[in-house]
């Protein structure tokens, strides 16, 4: 059945309940009318919503999947602060608001890419506003994180990977 089938239809059958029904009756069928129309509107922006999550999602798993391709391809040459940068976007869309030098170490590790010493990187990153650090004192354990111009620094760098042209920055083999 068409659309404006069912649309006359349903004129023609609301026409004969509207000569059927006390003026009580219609005010309450208005208020059902209504309540559903509210119900559908909120079930279709859950939908959407929870649409909207799942793709976020889906770009997130895209962009570390990304990030560890290129960790794992020792033909691509990358500087102890690439390396840094990558690791702490990395651990940022896991959702870890600051990060050690311990975890940057051990992931960047387990791609063999741990820098000789990821402290002095840390900081010469601080310095260029790459990163800022969360510190309780002069001696206390250091945290990490993404400046605004060093999430776009780190994306950037990603995005020269894994686009086509990013070929270039490998090695010879």
């Amino acid at each position: 059945m068409s659309d404006s089938q069912i649309t006359k239809k349903l004129t023609d059958s609301l026409a004969n309940m509207h000569e059927e029904m006390s003026v009580e009756q219609m005010r309450l069928y208005q208020a059902y009318v209504t309540k559903s129309l509210e119900m559908r509107e909120a079930e279709e922006a859950l939908r959407a919503a929870i649409g909207d999550e799942d793709a976020e999602d889906e770009n997130i798993a895209d962009s570390l999947r990304d990030i560890r391709t290129v960790l794992a391809d020792q033909g691509y040459r990358l500087s102890g602060n690439e390396c840094v940068l990558l690791a702490c976007l990395s651990k940022e869309l896991e959702g870890e608001d600051y990060t050690d030098t311990k975890r940057i170490n051990i992931f960047l590790q387990s791609y063999e890419r741990k820098p000789s010493n990821t402290t002095k990187i840390a900081d010469g990153l601080e310095k260029k506003n790459l990163i800022e650090m969360n510190s309780d004192g002069l001696h206390s354990h250091k945290t990490y994180r993404l400046t605004k111009k060093g999430q776009r620094s780190a994306w950037s760098l990603l995005d020269r990977f894994t686009s086509s042209g990013g070929k270039l920055s490998v090695m010879g083999k």
